[in-house]
């Protein structure tokens, strides 16, 4: 039988998700007392699978999990499960919500029900646990008037009663799983790819990245940083995408970031869980541009962002006229010269009409000057835009 390894001890949140996971595919859950356990097991081939969580809608990510999907070569993500979070305060057999004095549990399960513990048991001593699971053990061991906050399958492994149940302040607390393993799905269905890189030290280099994503209309569902563990300043990425590795939208996406990223790993794609949104199912998309409805969408796309990046360079051309006004030179014949090389050698570079692209800059660039010419206050007038439209001829 396929053996699944989950944090433990029994009676975890991990333990809850992978017990209904077993249930479904007929595995055996093993309990493993620490994240690296589970990855290191499965990696030494004693696990076949693992369940491990990811991220939680109000704490945020497990920083160690994420460590560790960077740091284990052949391990990747083969599902992602939602599970949420409900909260029950749980007591031995007999006992009462009014003869409560003391209630153990993790911190952030503490946290996540302070409204209850205030207004029900306002007097209660609170005591921190390693786990919630560990907390339902304490109280199984201890007097009838202290009580735990857990999950009801805690309730079930140490056989405690639901004193109250879902008293979690949010309704909306859900923890996002992974399923890992060795292999590498060969998925049909929506689906989602996650990835780590790190990034270029230099300017915009994020926002290229960004904008690869950004101009194939592909859904980024989570990006986060990390600290690289190196020194000051350096950042890791990890990025989850609506869509499949091989969609060939996707695939080029990841290949135009290449020139922006010192190294990438794929972490893995996996089927889209039940209930998520924003991803547009369907033949089209699933097999990237398949009709010409698509195509013009992606064009449609890249003229916004051309506007954008007009605008942009509009803009830097109004605050370089405030440094020009009292001086009698606007166009700069050196810099425009440069500007054009760089242009031709870019187009020829990217197998663009390099006629056309040279009429274009030559507008903008004309345009620039009246558009200085303009802003510059009167007094020294600057060189005539007729002079300047003759030497870029």
């Amino acid at each position: 039988m396929t053996k699944l390894g989950y944090l433990g001890p029994e009676g975890t949140y991990s333990h809850t998700v992978a017990l209904r996971y077993a249930a479904g595919h007929g595995c055996e859950p093993v309990c493993c007392y620490s994240l690296s356990s589970v990855f290191q097991q499965i990696g030494d081939g004693l696990l076949d699978m693992g369940v491990v969580p990811v991220e939680n809608s109000t704490e945020g990510s497990v920083g160690e999990t994420l460590d560790l999907l960077l740091s284990c070569e052949g391990i990747y993500v083969n599902a992602e499960l939602l599970l949420p979070v409900r909260h029950h305060l749980l007591a031995r057999p007999g006992a009462v919500l009014d003869g409560i004095e003391k209630v153990y549990s993790h911190p952030q399960a503490l946290a996540q029900c302070r409204r209850f513990i205030a207004e029900h048991l306002p007097g209660a001593q609170l005591v921190e646990a390693a786990s919630t699971a560990a907390a339902a053990l304490a109280v199984a061991n201890g007097p009838p008037a202290v009580a735990a906050i857990g999950s009801e399958n805690a309730a079930a492994a140490y056989e405690l009663e639901l004193l109250s149940s879902d008293i979690q302040s949010n309704n909306d607390n859900v923890t996002r799983f992974f399923v890992i393993s060795k292999d590498k799905m060969n998925l049909t269905v929506p689906s989602k790819t996650s990835l780590a890189l790190a990034v270029l030290d230099q300017p915009g280099a994020l926002s290229r990245i960004l904008r690869e994503f950004s101009l194939r209309a592909i859904n980024l569902t989570r990006i986060e940083s990390r600290p690289a563990g190196s020194k000051l300043g350096d950042y890791i990425f990890f990025i989850d995408l609506a869509g499949r590795v091989d969609d060939p939208v996707v695939a080029e996406a990841i290949e135009a970031i290449n020139d922006n990223t010192l190294w990438m790993k794929f972490l893995g794609c996996y089927p889209a869980c039940e209930g998520f949104e924003n991803y547009q199912q369907g033949k089209d998309k699933e097999s990237g541009y398949s009709n010409i409805h698509q195509l013009r969408e992606k064009i449609d796309l890249v003229d916004d962002e051309i506007l954008y990046l007009f605008t942009m360079r509009q803009r830097l051309v109004d605050r370089i006229a405030d440094f020009k006004k009292g001086t009698c030179e606007v166009f700069d014949q050196a810099r425009e010269a440069e500007i054009m090389r760089r242009v031709k050698e870019q187009a020829r570079k990217n197998n663009l009409n390099t006629d056309m692209v040279v009429k274009i800059f030559r507008l903008m660039l004309v345009e620039s000057v009246r558009r200085q010419k303009n802003l510059i206050s009167a007094g020294q007038p600057p060189k005539t835009l007729a002079r300047h439209q003759q030497m870029m001829k």
